[in-house]
């Protein structure tokens, strides 16, 4: 035992209980305006456009959930690339869909609301969150709140095994490799896929989906560290994906893909297409080329390929889709088939702090929030 805990423990129980008082006091964050945070309470980020990754934090209450919505107390959430681009006012905006930050969530369900009969009070969830649902539709600007109503079919129970900072990692990337791989690409034992940028949290999902279904894989990362973890990770055939050398090296191996999953932009896209094989399935995930009409040159299809572009945020409108999807993920984390992704945990008075180190590109897998 350390000097300073053998002297707290030797204080008198009035005079421990003033220091425990004070460290829990202490352990908000303190505001410009010289008031403490108690991240203890319900709270909501509210982002100031002013300045990027400045955001001002207010209590709030939140009604009991309505028809068909569930209460959840948040445990844990996950960051993804999205929020950097909402937060950097670079996000392009999907159809019909609210853009607030924060769509990964662990928690505890608090109430339901009625004709709600798959959760019930106490039951261990994870939830894709648009956004809080209240009488009128979903709040806008409310960034990464700790307890929120959400659709019923936005839920699914937390797989057992895993810990609430693991499955706050779960939504978006495992829904998009999934959905992109399985549902979209069809893609089965022995394929040859190419997965773009396999560090981040979609590509290290679609790396264990694509090992589970006993594909080959190839795949590209940024940096030479990046690189060396996929080929630590039994990766054999990774490359740059910063240059279009990818494709020159895949090009004299002979080599043709059956599947790609992509997220680089411009002519790295259209010399990823170039190495499908005839009847090989592309799916596009990055929605700056999207956004922007970059335009496509139907030679590139001549050898019977198919493009599709996979937007996750518009699973809200296909509830059965995600619902099915949801459930199928959580069985295979649960029979051990899948595992959790690389990530880093962060207090939620360090939110600011997360994003940014996100935004530097820098990390591998995940970055997490936990709240208290």
């Amino acid at each position: 035992m350390s000097g300073l805990s053998t002297l707290f423990a030797n204080l008198p129980p009035d005079k421990r209980a003033k220091v425990l008082d004070r460290l829990r006091a202490s352990s908000g964050k303190k505001s410009a305006d010289g008031t403490i945070t108690d991240y203890s309470k319900n709270f909501e980020y509210c982002f100031r456009s002013e300045m990027p990754f400045d955001f001002s934090v207010r209590q709030t209450e939140v009604l009991d959930p309505g028809p068909g919505c569930v209460q959840v107390r948040a445990k844990a959430s996950s960051l993804n690339f999205r929020d950097v681009l909402i937060a950097s006012r670079q996000y392009p905006v999907s159809p019909g869909v609210p853009t607030n930050m924060g769509s990964d969530f662990s928690g505890i369900v608090e109430k339901v609301g009625e004709g709600v009969t798959t959760f019930r009070p106490g039951d261990e969830v994870i939830a894709l969150h648009v956004g809080h649902v209240e009488p009128g539709g979903i709040r806008n600007n409310c960034h990464f709140m700790k307890q929120f109503n959400i659709f019923e079919d936005c839920v699914c129970r937390k797989p057992a095994n895993l810990s609430f900072e693991a499955a706050a990692c779960i939504p978006t990337v495992s829904l998009t490799a999934y959905i992109a791989l399985v549902e979209l690409a069809g893609l089965k034992r022995n394929d040859k896929v190419l997965i773009h940028m396999a560090t981040g949290g979609v590509g290290l999902s679609a790396v264990q989906i694509a090992k589970w279904l006993g594909a080959e894989i190839y795949a590209t990362a940024g940096t030479l560290e990046k690189r060396q973890f996929l080929q630590d990770h039994g990766i054999k055939q990774v490359y740059d994906s910063r240059s279009s050398a990818f494709a020159g090296a895949i090009r004299s191996a002979g080599i043709q893909m059956n599947v790609v999953l992509n997220s680089l932009a411009g002519d790295l896209m259209t010399e990823s297409m170039k190495l499908l094989h005839p009847f090989g399935r592309f799916i596009h995930i990055d929605k700056k080329d999207v956004s922007a009409s970059f335009l496509l040159p139907m030679s590139l299809f001549v050898n019977g390929i198919s493009f599709q572009f996979l937007d996750i945020s518009l699973l809200v409108k296909e509830p059965a889709l995600m619902k099915k999807s949801l459930e199928k993920i959580v069985g295979l984390f649960e029979s051990g088939e899948i595992k959790p992704i690389q990530h880093k945990v962060f207090p939620a008075s360090q939110l600011k702090d997360a994003i940014t180190a996100l935004s530097r590109g820098t990390h591998i897998g995940k970055m997490v929030i936990l709240y208290d």
